[in-house]
């Protein structure tokens, strides 16, 4: 299914700098150049792992339905915020019963509500969405209204397990610095061992909390074809 960003995300960074300094009580700024690199390794990880952009954009999709074979649209992007325009065959579709429509699972359950001139069931259409997807983010202004929207404006911030993943993987990344990747503790004379938890490589290097906060982000399109 072609999928293009129509219009980019204000930000992809999946925190701030000051929630991160906050997280890791860090006062003054002459770590800020050091975490803001950390913010952009651990919100690319995170976005590599899941597969899929978490920030929120707007996109234009096409979708071929094949007849009455395929009973739903699944997008390639969630959560849906808003769906801007749905044309069939080029012709615009110009209502859309929110019912039919599942934002968390980036799904339009039932497309052939949709009313358009013929029956667009009977055979293989094209169909092209706009529409906005993903997570208001740390930093990002709140989108705007519009009146011409087929499914209104509404939209889901970053959940806070997701947040709490990205923190703990910067805070592991930030520890990990210069370490050797295959010690797991340390100890110094006098004043004690300490240890810590690496991460692995295979999954993108990021936190066990971040993985287990990122699986549970399912939609449509992961499962059905």
């Amino acid at each position: 299914m072609p999928v293009v960003v129509t219009t980019a995300a204000q930000t992809t960074d999946l925190v701030d700098l000051e929630t991160v300094k906050t997280y890791l009580q860090i006062a003054g700024n002459d770590q800020d150049a050091v975490l803001a690199s950390l913010i952009s390794q651990a919100s690319s990880s995170c976005v590599g792992y899941l597969q899929r952009p978490l920030a929120l954009q707007e996109y234009r999709e096409r979708i071929s339905i094949r007849g009455r074979r395929q009973s739903a649209i699944n997008l390639s992007v969630g959560p849906i915020a808003a769906i801007r325009s749905i044309a069939v065959d080029g012709r615009a579709v110009t209502f859309l019963d929110e019912m039919f429509v599942s934002r968390d699972k980036a799904r339009l359950d039932d497309p052939y509500h949709a009313p358009v001139t013929g029956d667009w069931a009977c055979k293989a259409r094209q169909v092209e969405i706009t529409y906005l997807a993903g997570f208001l983010l740390q930093g990002m202004d709140q989108p705007e209204k519009k009146d011409t929207d087929l499914l209104p404006l509404e939209v889901t911030v970053l959940p806070n397990d997701i947040v709490g993943g990205v923190l703990g993987t910067i805070q592991m990344l930030r520890y990990g610095q210069g370490r050797d990747p295959l010690l797991k503790s340390e100890s110094v004379q006098g004043v004690g061992s300490t240890t810590w938890q690496s991460m692995d490589a295979s999954v993108g290097a990021i936190s066990p909390d971040a993985i287990a906060a990122l699986d549970r982000l399912v939609i449509a399109a992961d499962w059905m074809a």
